[in-house]
């Protein structure tokens, strides 16, 4: 085996730094704001928002300057030409820095992944636009993945290697090597290395694939049998859902959209790796298949459309409905063209598909506008039903609400709060948002705002704000999962006491259930269900009624301190302390934390999920 040179590796790397300049400084510029980003975490200052941002750029930059490039390559552009595509890339990306703020908005974080996933694609066809090169545009899409998996196994195993490295220098040396420093080793290798050896393998010469007849048997075996009986197995289950619906005419179930997803993924992934191969004598089948999950997708997009709709009417439209909506549109689209059209050219999927995300991004018609202004009727809706909304603003509740349709008030103004900004009901709310979120930051100190544990606590408050100011009681059937944490964890007085025994609601070995000896009685604590915790002497015996001591803290909970993060609700230690007699001894029970809500459905009841603590027995 001939391993390359240092010469040969310099030289390819200066061909790489000529061919992709652009594209490198933006892998530079994400890494290098990655490391800055670990060695800020948790400090509170503007630069962390900076850094976030600043990476989700320099990840659109480099993709959508790699597309630019491969497109002046099969244009043979000029170098004057060649730059001023490379400018126009540099402003757009610095557009969508100023746009783009998931801290502030998390909607933005939905629009970040629909631009990467366009111009991911834009990637695959940049180079074959207006041209007949089929053969050469599947072997280019062929020859870049199986690179970005190579690169991606060479990463792993350089960061392994590395790592084991450092760890042992910990070890042997006394150094202080910690996370941080093996997070930016990570970054730094999947960043510049990745990217270095992705680029390099980027093939120059597009004219030449179309002549490549080459064909990995290992890519037939796979699609042959493994992603075609795996799309065979979907479309089985969906059919017969399909027939158990139409006999029982029922509304379909929301995990059937994964399913037809899954379906379609599968199917289409498995056509487009056998594409050279199909027109040979021996893969008739091929073309067969192909008709008939294109025909079989037909009912089941039918299907997806129905489920979405039904709850379209119900609950209005969401970005993850909408986006189902395009691709149900999409996949008829293409099941249409491929059905019908004589040439078969598929490069119209993922030309389509970035055409489609594109245009839900932005604008009216983009599935964050379109979704907040459903949401926005839908709360409108709820308050007009018991006369609360008024001059087109919403207003105090006087009416008695129904528990379902309060917690969709509380879940709809969450949602818009907290996906689409406080911008997005300062038209409906009875007070300005913004001013109310202004009251809370000043109250902060300046450079911990940006933090995103910060960010969260903030927008908590205005939600409760608005909640009271709306008149929506804050209790149990609006809070769901509730945590509750005492205190002072590490300080138990254990004075005038024999024994102290960890409880849990999920019993351990050497605790729960295990019996123990006091004064030559043996006592037993059992926990067989989360809602009550027993203690016998094996002739008396006592209840702790859990169920009833969270309902007792959720009733005070409005009095206790939330911490920072609101994570959970922090309880003076006597709260989290209850007491028993079991015959002539008083037993304590000291709860460290507990979990619980309430029950969804009509018959709504409480839960608890866990706790934990010690039992003090004299």
């Amino acid at each position: 085996m001939k391993f390359p040179s240092l010469q040969a590796l310099s030289l390819a790397l200066k061909k790489v730094l000529l061919r992709f300049p652009l594209e490198i400084a933006f892998a530079l510029t994400g890494t290098i704001a990655a490391s800055v980003l670990i060695e800020l975490s948790n400090l509170g200052s503007e630069a962390e928002n900076f850094c976030i941002r600043l990476i989700m750029v320099a990840n659109l930059g480099l993709v959508s300057a790699l597309s630019g490039t491969l497109f002046s390559e099969s244009r043979i552009y000029s170098a004057t030409k060649k730059n001023l595509l490379r400018l126009l890339t540099v402003l757009l990306v610095t557009g969508f820095f100023f746009l783009l703020d998931p801290l502030k908005s998390q909607a933005d974080i939905l629009r970040y992944f629909l631009l990467a996933l366009a111009f991911h694609l834009l990637v695959s066809f940049a180079a074959f636009t207006g041209r007949n090169n089929i053969n050469a545009f599947w072997h280019f899409n062929k020859t870049i993945f199986l690179r970005f998996l190579t690169g991606g196994l060479y990463s792993a195993v350089l960061f392994v290697g590395l790592a084991a490295a450092l760890g042992s220098m910990n070890l042997l040396f006394n150094f202080k090597f910690e996370w941080d420093t093996f997070a930016i080793l990570w970054v730094w290798i999947a960043g510049i290395f990745q990217t270095l050896f992705f680029l390099s393998g980027v093939p120059e010469d597009i004219n030449s694939l179309e002549e490549d007849k080459s064909y990995p048997k290992g890519l037939k075996i796979f699609t042959q049998f493994v992603l075609i009986p795996l799309a065979t197995v979907y479309v089985v289950i969906l059919l017969a859902y399909e027939i158990r619906i139409l006999i029982e005419w029922e509304l379909p179930k929301g995990l059937v959209s994964s399913l037809i997803l899954g379906y379609a993924v599968f199917g289409i992934l498995s056509l487009l790796l056998v594409y050279p191969i199909r027109n040979l004598e021996e893969n008739r089948w091929i073309k067969s298949y192909s008709r008939s999950f294109y025909f079989l997708l037909i009912p089941l997009i039918f299907l997806l459309i129905l489920a979405v709709t039904a709850r379209v009417i119900d609950y209005g439209i969401t970005e993850e409905r909408y986006i189902l909506i395009v691709l149900a549109v999409w996949l008829s689209f293409i099941s249409i063209y491929f059905l019908f059209s004589k040439r078969h050219d598929i490069r119209m999927i993922p030309v389509s598909l970035s055409l489609i995300t594109l245009f839900t991004i932005y604008g009216p018609q983009g599935a964050v506008a379109i979704s907040k202004d459903s949401q926005i009727r839908q709360l409108k809706k709820l308050f007009g039903k018991y006369d609360a909304y008024r001059n087109s603003r919403l207003q105090a509740l006087t009416k008695p609400v129904d528990t379902l349709d309060r917690e969709r008030m509380v879940n709809i103004l969450g949602y818009l709060i907290d996906r689409h900004g406080l911008s997005s009901i300062k038209s409906i709310s009875p007070v300005d948002p913004e001013k109310i979120e202004q009251h809370f930051i000043s109250r902060m100190k300046p450079d911990s705002i940006y933090m995103i544990s910060n960010r969260g606590q903030i927008r908590q408050e205005v939600k409760d704000s608005l909640l009271r100011r709306l008149n929506i009681p804050d209790d149990i059937e609006t809070k769901g999962l509730v945590r509750f944490k005492i205190k002072n964890k590490k300080v138990v007085d254990i004075s005038g006491y024999k024994r102290m025994i960890n409880i849990n609601s999920i019993p351990e070995e050497d605790s729960v259930n295990t019996p123990f000896n006091i004064d030559g009685k043996i006592y037993k604590v059992k926990s067989d269900t989360s809602e009550q915790l027993i203690v016998s002497d094996g002739t008396h015996s006592v209840s702790f009624d859990m169920k009833q001591h969270l309902r007792k803290l959720l009733g005070e909970s409005k009095t206790f301190q939330k911490n920072i993060n609101r994570a959970y609700i922090e309880v003076p230690d006597e709260k989290m302390i209850v007491e028993k007699n079991l015959d002539q001894k008083r037993i304590r029970l000291v709860l460290y934390q507990m979990e619980g809500g309430l029950r969804r459905g009509r018959n709504k009841d409480l839960y608890i999920l866990n706790y934990n603590g010690v039992l003090l027995v004299p």
